[in-house]
């Protein structure tokens, strides 16, 4: 046990840790909006049409903490649901440097790229249509929005934004440990031979295994992949639902938590349907 913590832990600890400068970054920029920018709504408004497509190319640049970033707007109001499912189908975590390390072509990792980009696009302009029709964007009305994603209301500036990035880095790391430890302890191997190889109904085991919050399943899913245990199709659906840090801010935060749901499902639901059509086309 003390083996696996020693190798868990620091694991762990690095992975937050990349995602620390993202989310000053992040937290930064919803102070200045909530104190500073008087116009936001409107410059949101203008630009909502194209959200899924920004989303899907923010969530397209491998670094598993834009889909956390991504969350946190979207918790405070700056970030349609569509746009954020966009970023979740789109993240693809460790995988690309996974699956170049372990023997995967160029080609094969920018094929991966595209059709994930291609699956974000399409499903998130989908749901924005259909799902999330409903929302309403922003409009040139003043409009009150809690900050849930960053408190800045009180306080030194500066104190605010790195008091909630440590909080919420805090969290992350509490529920990346847990989840990786799971995860040593239940063993690759298992997890593999539960994936029903060469069925169509691998894409819907691979994105159940997606939508645990951890980079690790990215890990994992590029490995079970480059050694030929499941198809591109299922690693295209394990992938999209793997939003990792992604889900842990939605349910950390009080307005993401409402709402987090069917933002999870409809990720879900486009991610199992993607893989399923990539599996029949590609295998």
């Amino acid at each position: 046990m003390l083996h696996i913590l020693a190798h868990v832990v620091p694991e762990a600890f690095f992975d937050v840790l990349k995602t620390v400068p993202l989310l000053l970054l992040v937290y930064a920029l919803l102070y200045y909006i909530e104190n500073r920018l008087t116009n936001t709504p409107a410059l949101l408004s203008r630009a909502a049409q194209f959200g899924p497509i920004v989303g899907a190319l923010a969530g397209t640049i491998p670094q598993c903490g834009f889909s956390a970033a991504a969350s946190a707007l979207f918790c405070a109001g700056y970030l349609a649901p569509a746009t954020l499912v966009a970023v979740f189908l789109a993240t693809s975590d460790e995988a690309v440097p996974v699956m170049l390390a372990g023997g995967a072509s160029i080609g094969q990792v920018a094929l991966l790229l595209v059709v994930k980009f291609a699956v974000a696009v399409i499903g998130g302009y989908l749901l924005k249509y259909t799902v999330f029709r409903s929302h309403k964007p922003a409009t040139d009305e003043p409009v009150e929005v809690e900050m849930t994603a960053c408190d800045c209301s009180a306080g030194s500036p500066v104190w605010s934004v790195v008091w909630h990035t440590i909080k919420t880095s805090v969290f992350l790391f509490v529920v990346m440990l847990a989840l990786d430890l799971a995860v040593h302890l239940i063993g690759e191997d298992v997890l593999a031979s539960l994936l029903l190889s060469d069925t169509l109904f691998q894409p819907v085991l691979c994105a159940i295994l997606g939508l645990v919050p951890s980079c690790a399943m990215s890990v994992l899913l590029s490995e079970l992949f480059v050694g030929g245990t499941i198809s591109f199709g299922a690693l295209i659906a394990g992938l999209s639902t793997g939003a990792g840090f992604g889900y842990i801010v939605l349910f950390q935060e009080k307005e993401g938590r409402r709402r987090a749901f069917p933002v999870i499902a409809a990720t879900f639901v486009v991610a199992v349907i993607g893989g399923m059509l990539v599996q029949t086309i590609y295998g």
